[in-house]
């Protein structure tokens, strides 16, 4: 294609000789008339001559980084739009360079000059839109689509100051999610300040969260301080709220409109400037449902939520949390540096991870602690993690021997695959095709099912057994003469 006809100039900043002339090469015939440099120091000298409508940098250059470059052009009123590109982007990093100007976060791969074009061509089919400004913390590391999501939408959360939904199942990182919305508002100055709203009884709860008088409740010795006043001008984190006993669900929605508290005891209520963030790894929609949460708490929570994805929908971050991991944990247990072998590497693609990022975290850490050095191999993983389940299992002696006096096998089997639905539901967030998807069923069978045997709140949510199920009285006849 002659270069007359190219209409936007792509300055690529990659050291990697290689790669830049792969990029180079691949971006071209796509309509773009690209230049190469492979130092920061040549790429500032090109930008201050000449004029481009994109750049496409390598996170880390021999003589710099690409966090640099962009420190660099916004000193000096630059707005040329920035692609970075990276093998392995750290949270840090990523929202130092959106927060700087990049448009995009893009995973370094040879065979990913489509992706590149993609972007460009998306960049310049429109007014180039502000930099979303994604702010995050150390563990929630990452390259893939489903993770920069989650991290743009953190970013866009944090600056707005209202209450946060912050939903996902156990281990996926929901208080580091709040802490990040935290540090990167407003509020960061201001105390952060966690409450498990599972771990205590109501009382002891409600005095927690508003204080009390003296002489309020036994042993209140002294008028105390709750933790909405504890987190004045900072966040207020209510991890678990899903267990939240209802009568106390209407005096935090009372707090949440009114922004005033009344310690327990007390007459006065007192102005409180907190912002409330909930995370909950229930469901709560199947909550309100149940009659076990109030609907106007949980649209007074969920102005702005959150999903945080399961760790396998996110099979792609699983090389660079594992470095991430024992990385630090080497640092911390003064040991060499590791790595995983490739049979242990193995193992973990093939592990379900039921407890999500925290499982694989602390597996990482038992690695560390019991190597003295060398290659990382699955002769350090627990046997759970060699030998997952593939599924729910049946409870020990129930279900493989039929009882002594029978059962009912149909109604069993109806039971056992309700339960199932239901299972499925609730770890799906109450997506159905979520659900039919993990049961390896199309979505109109499984709704069919579902109203078949009269909706999830029909549904057995505990494992049935088959003692549960007595046999019932043979038809006329049917019997073996």
């Amino acid at each position: 294609m002659p270069q007359a006809t190219l209409s936007k100039r792509v300055l690529i900043v990659e050291d990697e000789a290689g790669f830049r002339e792969v990029l180079q090469i691949g971006l071209e015939p796509k309509g773009f008339a690209t230049e190469g440099t492979g130092t920061l120091e040549e790429a500032k000298r090109l930008l201050q001559e000449e004029r481009y409508d994109a750049i496409v940098s390598d996170l880390r250059l021999k003589d710099g980084t690409g966090i640099e470059l962009l420190t660099w052009m916004k000193e000096r009123g630059l707005d040329t739009p920035v692609l970075i590109m990276t093998a392995f982007a750290t949270t840090e990093t990523t929202v130092q360079a959106l927060n700087l100007g990049a448009v995009d976060f893009l995973t370094k791969a040879r065979n990913d000059i489509e992706e590149v074009a993609k972007v460009l061509k998306g960049l310049f089919a429109q007014a180039a839109p502000p930099a979303p400004e994604v702010h995050d913390m150390g563990d929630l590391v990452g390259v893939g689509e489903t993770i920069r999501r989650v991290q743009a939408l953190v970013g866009k959360i944090a600056r707005a100051d209202t209450t946060v939904l912050v939903t996902g199942e156990s281990g996926t990182g929901k208080e580091i999610v709040a802490r990040l919305v935290h540090r990167y508002s407003d509020r960061s100055k201001g105390p952060f300040v966690p409450v498990n709203c599972g771990a205590l009884p109501e009382a002891l709860l409600e005095s927690e969260l508003f204080g009390y008088e003296k002489g309020a409740c036994p042993g209140a010795n002294a008028t105390r301080r709750g933790l909405f006043e504890t987190a004045e001008g900072g966040v207020l984190f209510l991890d678990e709220i899903g267990e939240m006993p209802l009568p106390l669900q209407v005096k935090l929605l009372r707090v949440l409109q009114e922004h005033r508290v009344r310690r327990v005891g007390g007459t006065e209520e007192r102005p409180v400037d907190v912002r409330v963030i909930g995370a909950t790894n229930r469901d709560l929609r199947a909550e309100i449902a149940r009659g076990r949460f109030r609907e106007d708490l949980f649209f007074r929570l969920n102005i702005l939520g959150i999903e945080i994805p399961p760790l396998r929908e996110r099979r792609e971050d699983l090389p660079v949390l594992v470095d991430h991991f024992l990385r630090r944990f080497c640092a911390k247990l003064g040991k060499p540096p590791m790595q995983l072998d490739a049979e242990a590497f193995e193992v973990l693609r093939g592990y379900p991870f039921p407890g999500n990022v925290r499982e694989l975290e602390n597996l990482m850490e038992r690695c560390v602690a019991l190597n003295a050095g060398g290659p990382v191999s699955s002769a350090f993983f627990p046997g759970e993690v060699l030998h997952p389940r593939t599924g729910q299992e049946f409870p020990p002696g129930s279900a493989l021997v039929p009882p002594e006096r029978g059962f009912d096998l149909e109604a069993f089997l109806t039971a056992l695959k309700g339960h199932y639905l239901r299972a499925a539901l609730e770890q799906c967030g109450g997506n159905r095709t979520k659900a039919a998807r993990l049961l390896g069923m199309g979505f109109r069978a499984y709704r069919y099912w579902l109203q078949h045997l009269g909706g999830p709140e029909a549904l057995p949510a505990q494992f049935p057994r088959p003692g549960e199920f007595p046999p019932q009285a043979p038809e006329e006849g049917s019997e073996e003469p």
